[in-house]
């Protein structure tokens, strides 16, 4: 009992339910309707085939009276499948015809017998109870005619039809059990499959999956689309993972200098030599605080909190800035720092942004590209189709080809003793810039060096006009 309650609380089973009780009443009204319809023929024909022997028999009733009226109906009562005649005298004696009894009401009134009557017609050696449809005419002398039709055959069809319809009851109906029964079924072990799938994850299996049965149907289009949202969430959990650990690891040795350097400066006696320790405490809290920042940023950048401040941005213009910025310090370490800009070119985006990009970029550029006889970085801006492409290249000593896409992630250093500075948030808060401005970021390998590709889609120009 339990399960037939769980078969019926399945939406499958449910809309199988409701089709077939639909169904039942459609095919119900469709053969009633043509029974009706067909029933109103049939007494139609038989009023035509009436009336036509009515016309015959007063034609002869006009030529030679009732005598002759007499002897026509006695000659076609006895041939084969032939009409209803009879005819009484005053006292309703029956003079002539092929009915052997009749309710003598019937014979009172003139016209058509509605509803049909019952008669007893005499069929050869038997008397057969049998339904009629007929029209009466009184006779001069206070003679009584009547003509009419058997209605065996109206009957026959009828219960032929109301066979039907009972056999198209029983099909459906044994058809309905068997959908219920397979629909059920299968919709059951399904959803149990699932129940179970949903209850690994909830313990906190985040890499199960729904299943999918591979026929396409709207259940695997929906498992399909969770399974994607569950390796989205299995993906940031482990981001989360990931991020908490590198934090912690990042930050226990700035945590621990720190705390030692002011111990010392409050050992220290001396002014300057508590200055200094003092300025050193203070350089330490500038890089956590950088590192808090960098964090905040990438958050609120996947986050589209920045997606509402998009305007139109001369990208050219935010290029040369950057590159006008960074070339101090490239003089100053004695990296060749060269710029090649395109054609003019504009973007729909966030200014402050796209510069952060950049300069996270230029930054990891001077940093890493720096180690080699004649260290030169390349700026360039090109377009290429509707995308504007924005290379960042080095001559350093590059990244190797399976750290490549896995140094794009938060907290990721290819320093294995995090002994250099940073924290690992430059590139990945490239790529999160990249992703809400709907473009991409890869590194390209160069022979020496690495290059940085930074590609964003570039709007239609009366469109960017009309935002602007």
């Amino acid at each position: 009992m339990q399960k037939l309650r769980r078969i019926f609380r399945a939406t499958a089973v449910r809309l199988t339910v409701l089709y077939t009780v639909l169904f039942g009443v459609l095919a119900f009204g469709v053969v009633a309707y043509v029974s009706w319809n067909l029933g109103n023929i049939i007494l139609s024909q038989l009023r035509s085939t009436i009336d036509e022997e009515v016309q015959e028999l007063a034609v002869g009733f006009q030529r030679g009276g009732l005598r002759p009226l007499i002897s026509i109906v006695e000659l076609r009562s006895r041939a084969p499948g032939a009409n209803l005649y009879l005819i009484t005298d005053a006292s309703s004696r029956i003079i002539a015809g092929n009915v052997y009894d009749i309710d003598r009401r019937i014979l009172m009134k003139d016209g058509w017998t509605l509803p049909p009557f019952e008669y007893l017609r005499f069929d050869g050696q038997t008397e057969k109870l049998s339904v009629a449809f007929a029209r009466v005419f009184s006779l001069p002398g206070g003679l009584r005619l009547l003509v009419g039709r058997d209605l065996g055959e109206a009957q026959s069809f009828r219960s032929t039809v109301q066979q039907a319809l009972g056999v198209s009851f029983v099909v459906l109906l044994l058809t309905a059990l068997a959908l219920w029964f397979f629909v059920g079924r299968r919709a059951l072990k399904y959803l149990d499959r699932v129940s179970r799938s949903s209850d690994q994850i909830m313990s906190g299996d985040l890499s199960e999956r729904l299943p999918l049965s591979g026929s396409g149907d709207e259940f695997d289009r929906l498992a399909g689309s969770l399974n994607g949202l569950l390796a989205k969430v299995e993906k940031l959990d482990k981001g989360v993972r990931l991020m908490s650990d590198n934090i912690a690891h990042d930050l226990k040795t700035p945590l621990t200098r720190l705390r030692t350097r002011s111990e010392t400066a409050l050992a220290k006696s001396d002014p300057n030599a508590q200055r200094e320790a003092l300025e050193a405490v203070v350089e330490d809290a500038d890089g956590l605080i950088k590192t808090f920042d960098a964090l905040l940023m990438i958050s609120k950048v996947e986050a589209g909190v920045r997606a509402a401040n998009l305007s139109t941005v001369d990208l050219t213009s935010v290029v040369r800035d950057i590159h006008e910025l960074f070339e101090p310090s490239a003089e100053a370490e004695e990296i060749k720092l060269s710029l090649d800009l395109g054609p003019h070119i504009k973007v729909r985006g966030n200014r402050e942004l796209l510069a952060q990009a950049l300069t996270n970029l230029l930054d990891n550029a001077l940093k890493y590209g720096s180690d080699n006889a004649s260290p030169h970085i390349q700026v360039s801006l090109a377009r290429e189709g509707d995308t504007a492409v924005i290379e960042v290249a080095d001559n350093g000593r590059g990244i190797r080809d399976e750290d490549r896409e896995r140094v794009l992630e938060r907290h990721v250093r290819l320093d294995p003793s995090r002994t250099t500075d940073g924290a690992g948030l430059g590139l990945g808060l490239v790529r999160a810039i990249a992703d809400m401005h709907l473009g991409t970021l890869r590194l390209e390998p160069r022979l020496p060096g690495l290059c940085a590709v930074l590609t964003l889609p570039m709007p239609d120009d009366r469109a960017s006009i009309a935002r602007s």
